[in-house]
């Protein structure tokens, strides 16, 4: 009996045996896979993010305004954007100081805002993929490899991050340092304060991020000890920069928060529509945010940080109306937020009720979202990227061509300072916006009616003439599109001051149009008080890209007749539709009626000239082309 006890016992001993090491080997398969799987995917994505970043590169037209800034900086005119002018036009004094730093080591500022845009993007989706991983085991929810993998993937899949972190500004590098600063906060890492600085020194906002986290360390935190001592930090490390600002520029705020912020209910619409274009192409018109919502109740304690901040960032953008730039810059700091809150409430939603599938079930579903992210906005992407290169070569032509023709110390106003400020380094420009100019920012003037889509909506047209500019440049040549652009036009001084010239350009294909100052007129001015006169002439200028000429003069020929009658723009542009019309004698009347209000209406000489060369007058061709070598001699190369 004892024997067989003793047989029974030793055959029971390897079933005892093999079973746990059975589960504990496939257990350790399943994570060995699964890390696997985190791995190439985030190999997957950070190629993707250099794939996509190498054929989406260009350089936005506002990036150019910090590299002017730097470029002062390094040729020893300080911290300005006109020498002699203490304005903070820029709203990213670190990453000025990184462009100052990476030139001084002799590297292009494309070079060094490119490297560091991409850089801090793939250091992003690392960090967000770490933090997936280590939130699912905090919260005991298991292995996080696979919401981590999925998450990668889609912030690899997220056009508008790759536009940014191409484009030259700081918005990445601003984006890394608050995701860090926030990641940080929830591990009561003494990360929290270096990260925040470094984010507030970069953008403003980031003193908001901080802000919302002195809240929530007392509401969802620590308390209010703690929060006030995270309150204190932020003061301490944030001081200094304020007594320069205060000292070298006499603000605490920058000047762009002057001419672009403000709150009323034209604001509010604009944001609303900033906020709702990003809803349809990352939030698949809201129901993601849904998801973000069911977040802050689903994560426990710190956790819940997470989607209150993105939610709180979100108000704040449309309650300020937007942003000025194209696809959704300003919702990209925020963008891990939204991947976090997005992976963490469908896994969770998922675990209720197929527990064992919740993980790979979760990574699939945002794959499915990174399938919607990289397409839906595909198409916008690119258009304005183009628009953009568009923007930069035609600024890129008309500085050369100024200093080509004009070796004299020139100033410019224009309305898109960026890349034609920083190809005419040592001139003043004048931002007609009034980003760069505390005078228009401050001081604006207001034009009941004055309606136009652009957000920049601050100008001050009696201050710009004052300043005599010798060549003001309207965005869109001849068509005044922005309200400082049509507040001008309302004013005598301009179109008395003023004659429009014309730069032809083989290398763009287009006719620039360019207002020179002529001066002559002394008295006094005054302001047409007929908004809607001015709006038709802008209306006018649209149906001409629509190859509409028949309405387009027909508007005009009423602008003509119930304007001042010292504008010669509406006699030239009639002209100018009838001879693409082949009505040639019709059209030489205007050019005569143009001329008699204005001798250096350039486009009326130039209309004239080439209809004259249809009609074979060679005597009055002789006439227009003398006229045409003294005063635009750009036109007959």
């Amino acid at each position: 009996m004892c024997f067989a006890m003793t047989k029974q016992k030793k055959a029971q001993k390897p079933v005892k045996r093999q079973q746990p090491t059975r589960r504990k080997s496939r257990t350790s398969e399943r994570v060995v896979v699964s890390a696997v799987v985190f791995v190439a995917a985030l190999v997957v994505a950070m190629g993707f993010f250099v794939y996509q970043a190498q054929e989406l590169s260009f350089t936005q037209d506002d990036a150019y305004i910090s590299y002017r800034y730097a470029q002062n900086a390094i040729d020893g005119h300080g911290l300005v954007f006109n020498e002699g002018e203490r304005v903070e036009g820029y709203t990213n004094f670190f990453w000025v100081i990184l462009l100052i730093a990476g030139r001084s080591l002799g590297f292009e500022f494309d070079t060094i805002s490119k490297t560091l845009g991409v850089g801090a993007a793939l250091a992003l989706i690392l960090l967000t993929g770490l933090w997936i991983r280590a939130m699912w085991r905090r919260l005991g929810w298991g292995n996080g490899d696979y919401p981590a993998a999925g998450a990668v993937l889609l912030l690899a899949a997220n056009g508008s991050m790759v536009y940014w972190a191409v484009s030259g500004l700081e918005t990445l590098w601003f984006t890394l340092f608050i995701t860090l600063g926030v990641w940080a906060w929830i591990r009561r890492s003494w990360l929290v304060a270096p990260a925040l600085a470094v984010a507030s020194l970069t953008r403003p906002e980031g003193v908001f991020i901080w802000g919302l986290l002195v809240l929530a360390e007392a509401f969802i935190g620590d308390g209010w000890k703690r929060a006030a001592t995270l309150a204190g930090t932020a003061v301490l490390l944030l001081a200094p920069f304020a007594v320069f600002k205060v000292a070298y520029y006499g603000s605490l705020f920058p000047n762009p928060f002057y001419a672009k912020t403000g709150f009323s209910l034209e604001y509010l619409l604009s944001g609303l529509d900033y906020t709702w274009t990003y809803m349809f192409q990352f939030a698949g018109y809201g129901v993601v945010v849904l998801l973000v919502i069911a977040g802050a109740f689903v994560l426990p304690g710190r956790w819940r940080a997470i989607p209150l901040i993105w939610l709180a960032y979100a108000i704040y953008i449309t309650v300020i109306g937007g942003d000025v730039l194209k696809v959704h810059r300003f919702y990209v700091p925020i963008t891990a937020f939204l991947v976090v809150s997005v992976a963490a409430t469908l896994y969770w939603l998922i675990r209720r009720f197929q527990p064992r599938v919740a993980s790979p079930a979760a990574m699939a579903l945002l794959l499915i979202l990174g399938v919607s992210w990289y397409f839906v906005p595909k198409e916008s992407v690119e258009y304005f990227r183009g628009m953009e290169r568009g923007l930069i070569e035609k600024m890129t032509v008309i500085a050369e061509k100024l200093k080509r023709y004009d070796d004299s110390d020139f100033s410019l106003a224009v309305s898109t300072i960026g890349k034609i400020s920083y190809d005419l380094m040592g001139h003043r420009v004048i931002d007609m916006l009034g980003l760069t100019d505390s005078t228009i920012a401050r001081h604006p003037e207001h034009i009941a009616g004055n309606v136009s889509s652009w957000r920049e909506r601050k100008f001050n047209s009696t201050y710009l003439l004052e300043q005599e500019p010798t060549y003001i440049l309207f965005s869109t040549g001849h068509k005044p599109s922005a309200p400082a652009e049509r507040a001008l036009i309302l004013h005598k001084d301009f179109r008395r001051n003023y004659y429009t010239t014309i730069y032809p350009s083989d290398r763009i294909k287009r006719n620039l149009a360019v207002h020179v100052f002529k001066g002559g007129y002394t008295g006094p001015d005054s302001v047409w008080q007929d908004i809607e006169w001015v709006q038709d002439i802008n209306q006018a200028w649209n149906l001409t890209i629509r190859q509409a000429r028949d309405s387009a003069i027909a508007i005009m020929k009423e602008v003509k007749a119930e304007g001042p009658g010292d504008y010669a723009m509406p006699d030239y542009f009639i002209a100018d539709q009838l001879y693409r019309l082949g009505e040639y004698y019709d059209a030489l009347a205007y050019t005569d009626s143009a001329l008699a209000i204005d001798s250096l209406a350039i486009t009326a000489w130039q209309t004239r000239g080439m209809i004259h060369q249809m009609l074979r007058d060679t005597t009055a061709l002789m006439i227009d082309v003398e006229y045409i070598q003294r005063y635009a001699p750009q036109l007959l190369e």
